[in-house]
């Protein structure tokens, strides 16, 4: 019973982690929109910070769900939590297990869903910023290269011979 309770608190923890990482994807979108590159470094500091605690939790969840399984004496080595859910006998255990997978797999889905539109932004960013140097680097070489000039250009006086004949 104390494995279930434990992971249960890593379910918890688990679903906390990805709202908030959720969260930070929102704020992340709109710092990509505004240019705020400050606050999309601080907000991807803080994103790895979860993504790291996410890992550490969700191995707590499968070493519960390996505990719950091997005490049961069910033949999962590695278990996933539908897997515990089917085999599951107390109706409470299954319905909050069922609970907690439901809203883990929607938080997940809309955390994809903002991860691919942020990935989105940042390609178009990028392009722009390339676009931009693009533009930048041909003005600036177009300065610097020698260009045959324009027409029959005379640079000296044209009245003037290569060589001086009075001398």
């Amino acid at each position: 019973m104390a494995h279930m309770k434990n992971l249960f608190a890593s379910l918890e923890h688990l679903t906390q982690l990805h709202q908030t990482l959720y969260s930070l994807e929102l704020e992340k979108k709109e710092a990509l929109l505004r240019g705020d590159h400050e606050q999309i470094t601080a907000i991807s500091r803080q994103e790895q910070k979860l993504v790291r605690e996410i890992e550490l939790t969700e191995a707590s969840r499968v070493e519960n769900v390996q505990q719950i399984c091997a005490d049961r004496m069910l033949p999962l080595a590695e278990a996933t939590l539908l897997d515990l859910i089917k085999l599951c006998t107390d109706a409470a255990e299954k319905l909050r297990l069922t609970a907690y997978r439901d809203e883990l797999i929607g938080i997940v889905s809309e955390l994809r869903k903002a991860n691919e539109l942020n990935q989105q932004l940042l390609e178009q960013s990028l392009s722009f910023i390339n676009l931009t140097f693009d533009l930048i680097s041909e003005s600036q070489e177009d300065d610097f290269i020698y260009k045959k000039p324009v027409g029959n250009q005379v640079y000296a006086n044209p009245n003037s011979a290569f060589l001086n004949k009075k001398a």
